[in-house]
């Protein structure tokens, strides 16, 4: 995994997943994702800790040029470093300019493909304690017994020995059948799956681990992500919201974007108006 901080912006600055890039043209400065460091639930070492927080009071010390994408954020550093000098600058991140919504036989195809013919939840967030896979599983299984549908729940995030817990919980849990992991994928794979899905679920608060918010909305897919974020911020009223770590709130909220066809047009609508 590559620094979560950057200080020196160049003009092309990636993140730190393939899937998303983020091209700016801003000058010298430092990229601040967001305070993963601080929360409770980091999961990182003692040493990695100290040194990312040790840098970032130092920046923020400093008559320092930052950027972030996101106002909440932005509202973040203020709270946590109300004395700084720094400049904050918020820029809108980017999206796959070549995502756009496809029709049913396209869908079908990948259906066929990946999830025998299924309909599917897609989360692309990496398998990792604090992406809130585990609760996510809860509330796919919530919405399992709620509505007996056949539908799956598909994994593209990328894994590692941060992933062993979670994979090993998949093996002996009830639904493993609907759950499909899908690793190796190409650029073209992943945005016609992206195209392909019944809604994104991105139990993810943390930009570090990549933001799909935008990319869903152009891919004209539904969207449930976690409240009081950027993400929420991104997807707006686009998008459904709940406790990330809450499986019977991902599952109520799977439950009704399944439930109201209605509602769940209404949201891709709104996110796709987005891009004209």
């Amino acid at each position: 995994m590559v620094a979560y901080y950057t200080t020196k912006v160049p003009l092309a600055y990636q993140g730190i997943t393939n899937s998303i890039q983020f091209i700016n043209e801003v000058q010298d400065g430092v990229v601040i994702h967001d305070l993963y460091l601080q929360s409770v639930n980091s999961q990182m070492g003692f040493w990695e800790k100290y040194q990312e927080n040790r840098w970032l009071k130092k920046v923020m010390k400093e008559d320092t040029a930052v950027f972030i994408f996101t106002s909440y954020t932005k509202s973040q550093l203020e709270k946590a470093f109300s004395g700084s000098k720094t400049v904050i600058h918020l820029l809108p991140p980017s999206f796959d300019e070549m995502l756009i919504p496809t029709d049913e036989d396209a869908r079908d195809v990948m259906r066929y493909q990946y999830t025998q013919g299924d309909a599917f939840f897609l989360c692309v967030a990496p398998i990792h304690e604090s992406a809130n896979i585990i609760p996510l599983l809860k509330g796919y299984s919530q919405f399992k017994k709620r509505t007996g549908s056949n539908m799956k729940l598909v994994l593209t995030g990328v894994t590692g020995p941060f992933s062993s817990s979670i994979i090993s919980a998949v093996k002996t849990y009830k639904y493993r059948n609907d759950v499909v992991f899908l690793q190796g994928l190409t650029s073209t794979d992943k945005r016609q799956l992206l195209c392909a899905a019944y809604a994104l679920v991105h139990p993810c608060r943390w930009e570090r681990f990549g933001m799909p918010i935008l990319n869903a909305m152009k891919a004209g897919v539904a969207l449930l992500t976690a409240e009081d974020s950027s993400m929420s911020e991104m997807a707006g009223m686009a998008g459904m919201f709940f406790n990330e770590k809450e499986g019977g709130e991902i599952g109520e909220k799977m439950i009704r974007v399944y439930n109201d066809e209605q509602m769940k047009n209404e949201m891709i609508g709104t996110g796709l108006s987005r891009f004209r």
